[in-house]
């Protein structure tokens, strides 16, 4: 074979012996492959019947030119090059082209090239070709399963590896900049949750059009799985190119979907790492991205963050934190503290509040704040939830016993643990455990956590209070809620949050606001007790409001089992507006 160096690319001309043995002309004339014969020039001189069929041009139309007539631009000159070294070398050239059909469609061809000789030189050419676009297909809706999720269209993440690692090799050669944006969507376990997933799945597919519409034709957006996507910005012209798309993304993706004849509003936080900067192996961009999405989920919805090394120092640390939560967990590092409940009347303790804290054999008392959220990320806030209600009532069991009253146990219930299935089932097991009388077991739930769902909350709700056990509302005033709701919940208590207690007093609103809510938990037969009371003028200020309940550092911060048992003896402390606890 021969090229045509008239054009930049070439199909393929053959040669055959000067004539054909009748057995052989029966196989040219039947055969299903299309055969080609064309002279040393590159001149057909002659076709079959297969060639007819598979290409559409007959005989007559393709005698006396070269094949150059039937390229599909998709072979650069190296690769007809390589035909012509191979047949050189190789006495025969075999593999994948692609050329055109009479009515412009490209396929691919199996083809098989033999030099002819006559008299020690080559003077043909002969071309057998297979039209193999049947087997491409097959092969390419496997190929689309693998490397294209089947919901958006997209490509997944098996594709992006490939096309990083190759991006990465041509950013390298052109000493360019490569962009990775990581994009989750937040809340989306919840919609999925509350609104069905066909819901969901439409609004993934909405989220990937519009991804799609704010990146350019050369760029890449994958789908990584669940609510996690990715976008790769190929060669930019500065850093400054990754930020202004992710600001474009944010915005266009925070106006409302519209589905199913339902208005939602979808945050997304994405995390940004650039080539070379940030690192050289696709790996390490991607988990250079992954932890700057992080970060911009800890600062807030619709965020965005470049990588930082100190976020690998910081992700490190959770991990860390992490291992030792499960550690603390089997290793029972994990103790109750208790803060008193007090009756406002007779400023006696009726109860307490249980508060977990972590004793670390290292680092010490571990702050709630610090490793509560990573608890309720990990999971891990389930079984250490059901043994803070255990641990408490067992506890609160053995006081009443001892000292022959009837007090109350307070164990907040999180998120994570208001959402398991078998939270009824839990709370009553440890209750039957401990033989502990629930209408002294008093669960709390936060505003926030009750209005996420609020028909599925109405339903948990009255589960338990059906089993006798009292609702308290905790953090009231913080959380937005909708009182049309909150007067349709079975509670029986709601805690005004210490943000309004700390500031009464002080020439702020607090006061009006702290007023109102005990006037509305009244008029709907509720009891009140105030979080945070610091001040003896707080405590009678709220008495005067007729508040029934109150706790706080005036009273006792929240202590151990031997130090609550001591307050429990001495209590009441307060006598003619002296302060004795502290």
């Amino acid at each position: 074979m021969s090229i045509d160096h008239d054009s930049p690319e070439r199909a393929v001309s053959f040669s055959a012996p000067p004539g054909l043995q009748p057995e052989n002309e029966a196989i040219f004339n039947n055969s299903s492959e299309g055969i080609i014969i064309t002279d040393i020039n590159r001149v057909i001189l002659r076709v079959n019947p297969g060639f007819a069929r598979i290409t559409g041009y007959s005989q007559d139309e393709v005698i006396g030119k070269t094949p150059s007539f039937l390229k599909s631009q998709r072979h650069d000159n190296a690769f007809f090059q390589r035909i012509d070294t191979s047949l050189q070398t190789d006495g025969k050239w075999e593999g994948e082209i692609w050329n055109r059909r009479k009515n412009g469609m490209i396929y691919p061809q199996w083809l098989t090239i033999l030099p002819i000789k006559k008299e020690d030189k080559f003077d043909r050419y002969v071309g057998i070709f297979t039209d193999i676009t049947a087997y491409i297909n097959s092969n390419t809706t496997i190929r689309n399963h693998a490397y294209y999720d089947s919901l958006t269209g997209l490509p997944n993440r098996m594709f992006l590896y490939d096309r990083l690692t190759f991006m990465l090799n041509l950013a390298r050669r052109r000493k360019g900049i490569l962009g990775v944006l990581l994009l989750d969507l937040n809340r989306f376990k919840l919609i999925n949750d509350t609104l069905g997933y066909t819901f969901g799945d439409q609004l993934l597919q909405n989220v990937a059009t519009r991804l799609k519409s704010c990146t350019r034709e050369v760029d890449s957006v994958f789908r990584l799985g669940d609510d996690e996507f990715a976008i790769l910005l190929e060669d930019i012209l500065h850093p400054q190119d990754a930020a202004r798309v992710a600001k474009r993304i944010l915005s266009n993706c925070s106006q409302p979907y519209l589905i199913a004849d339902k208005e939602l509003f979808v945050t997304i936080s994405i995390g940004v790492s650039l080539f070379p900067g940030d690192g050289e192996q696709f790996e390490l961009l991607l988990k250079n991205a992954e932890a700057a999405m992080l970060r911009a989920k800890e600062l807030g919805i619709s965020n965005y963050q470049h990588y930082k090394p100190s976020m690998n120092t910081q992700a490190f640390e959770q991990l860390t934190l992490e291992y030792n939560l499960q550690k603390a967990l089997n290793e029972k590092q994990f103790i109750v503290f208790y803060q008193p409940l007090i009756n406002l009347k007779n400023r006696e303790i009726i109860g307490a509040e249980a508060l977990i804290r972590w004793q670390h054999p290292d680092l010490g008392m571990v702050p709630p704040a610090q490793f509560i959220p990573l608890a309720e990320e990990t999971g891990l806030i389930i079984p250490i939830g059901e043994w803070v209600l255990d641990t408490a009532c067992r506890q609160m069991r053995l006081w009443q016993k001892k000292f022959k009253k009837p007090y109350v146990i307070s164990v907040n219930l999180s998120a994570r643990q208001f959402q398991q299935k078998d939270l009824i089932s839990m709370v009553n097991r440890v209750l039957h455990a401990v033989s502990f009388d629930p209408g002294n077991l008093k669960l709390e739930i936060t505003e926030s956590i009750g209005m996420k769902n609020p028909e599925q909350t109405i339903l948990i709700l009255n589960e338990l209070k059906s089993m006798g056990i009292p609702i308290a509302i905790d953090d009231f005033g913080t959380g937005y809620s909708s009182l049309s709701y909150l007067k349709r919940f079975p509670i029986d208590t709601i805690k005004i949050d210490r943000s309004f207690v700390m500031e009464m007093q002080t020439g702020s609103n607090d006061t009006a606001i702290v007023d109102a809510i005990i006037a509305m938990a009244h008029s709907l037969n509720l009891n009140v007790i105030a979080e945070g009371v610091e001040t003896l003028e707080q405590a009678e200020y709220l008495a005067r409001k007729e508040c029934e309940q109150v706790q706080g550092f005036y009273f006792s911060k929240p202590v151990f089992i031997d130090d609550f048992e001591q307050l429990l003896k001495n209590a009441p402390w307060i006598n003619n507006g002296k302060d004795d606890s502290r």
